[in-house]
């Protein structure tokens, strides 16, 4: 059920258009003249306007959280709940005392319903922290984190069921999700030392060089919900650019000796130790790491990406770096359900482009689509996925920076 009720927002997002986020149900209406067969009729809509902080697409906006009953929708108007069925609006969380405009919200609330939400905190400087439960949109506690290093625009923030983190400014700390006590912040092993740094979840990954450091090179692994470190990969001195999943750990790094650094694919095993690596080269090249884009399958061990500047899919074997299938045109997905990646598309392996833009499903190893759907709108207004951006500039949940000793 959330997958369907994503798509149309998801296809929305893709196209960095304001207006309406629609979302599809499988009820049925009076048939139109120009109705496909397998037209999926709205349930409800609602407005959503475009600000500018949402059209650089940096801080996770437009986003989309699920409860039990709800769905929670935020862009720069703010964050607020819709009751699944009916559109009605529930709530909207409260802007902290002194804050602005809504900067960046975590992909996913916990599992136990808690979120974590970024405001502009004064200055366009995003480091206002607030964490809600997602059932009643209530503020749980809320922080400014702002460390007058200059005004942070790309802040990062994950929860999980114990720990809320971020990336912001020269923070990078966890917090306890039930009152926001500090859980642990990241310290420098030197002082002369460049990190690289990602996060997720579950996972916080730092590369350090540290000259005045001994081992000079190393890969620290956090588990974000136990304190300590999880793993030290020492000599590993490839930056980090984002983690593409937690399970397996998949980690996308690259090679700065170069003036066109290459890239590279590293998973790990459950217990931190490096598994499988591999260079994108040749037609791997074209991949982007888009987080709303980019999906994993821990069973299926295959990595699904955009590819190419028209926006694209491609698989790839995780074990072997093969490049399983690619697909050109235009894409915008929106997770992976028993049948396959689901995803929007004009496009179709057909080769007929849709009046309408099509809701289907693709085998994550042999790529074949399967038409479930098309997102029928009377005025057939519902743009068709385009391309957000270059490829090898897509938003990263990394930073490469001097953490404070």
């Amino acid at each position: 059920m959330p997958l369907i009720l994503a798509i149309v927002l998801v296809l929305l997002i893709a196209t960095g258009v304001g207006g309406y986020f629609v979302l599809m149900g499988d009820d049925s209406s009076a048939p139109a003249a120009d109705r496909p067969a397998n037209a999926m009729p709205r349930l409800w809509e609602a407005p959503s306007p475009l600000s500018q902080r949402e059209g650089q697409d940096e801080n996770g906006l437009r986003s989309m959280w699920f409860n039990n009953d709800a769905v929670i929708y935020g862009d720069g108007e703010g964050v607020r709940a819709y009751d699944r069925k009916t559109g009605k609006k529930k709530w909207t969380v409260k802007t902290p005392k002194g804050a602005g405009e809504v900067c960046a919200m975590s992909k996913q609330p916990s599992q136990d319903g808690v979120g974590a939400v970024v405001f502009d905190a004064g200055g366009d400087d995003c480091s206002y922290l607030s964490v809600v439960d997602t059932d009643t949109g209530r503020t749980l506690w809320s922080k400014n984190l702002q460390d007058d290093s200059g005004a942070e625009h790309r802040p990062r923030v994950v929860v999980n069921q114990k720990v809320v983190a971020v990336t912001i400014g020269t923070t990078y700390a966890g917090f306890s999700v039930s009152r926001g006590a500090p859980a642990w912040r990241l310290t420098s092993r030197g002082h002369l030392c460049t990190n690289s740094v990602g996060l997720s979840p579950q996972y916080l990954a730092v590369m350090s060089d540290c000259p005045d450091a001994k081992p000079k090179a190393q890969l620290a692994l956090q588990d974000l919900e136990y304190a300590g470190i999880h793993s030290k990969v020492t000599g590993e001195k490839r930056p980090i650019e984002q983690i593409l999943s937690d399970l397996p750990l998949t980690l996308l790094m690259r090679d700065d000796s170069s003036v066109d650094p290459d890239r590279f694919i590293q998973t790990y095993t459950k217990e931190g130790r490096p598994d499988h690596s591999f260079k994108l080269d040749g037609e791997l090249k074209d991949l982007a790491f888009d987080s709303r884009s980019t999906y994993v399958d821990e069973d299926e061990q295959v990595l699904v990406a955009q590819y190419g500047a028209n926006k694209g899919l491609a698989a790839v074997d995780l074990r072997t770096g093969k490049l399983l299938w690619k697909k050109r045109g235009s894409v915008a997905t929106a997770g992976v359900d028993p049948e396959g990646l689901i995803a929007v598309t004009d496009s179709p392996d057909s080769g007929a482009s849709a009046r309408d833009p099509l809701l289907i499903s693709i085998g994550l190893r042999d790529g074949k689509e399967k038409v479930r759907g098309a997102l029928y709108d009377p005025k057939h207004s519902l743009p068709a996925p385009t391309p957000c951006r270059s490829p090898g500039t897509a938003t990263t949940t990394s930073s490469t920076s001097r953490v404070s000793d």
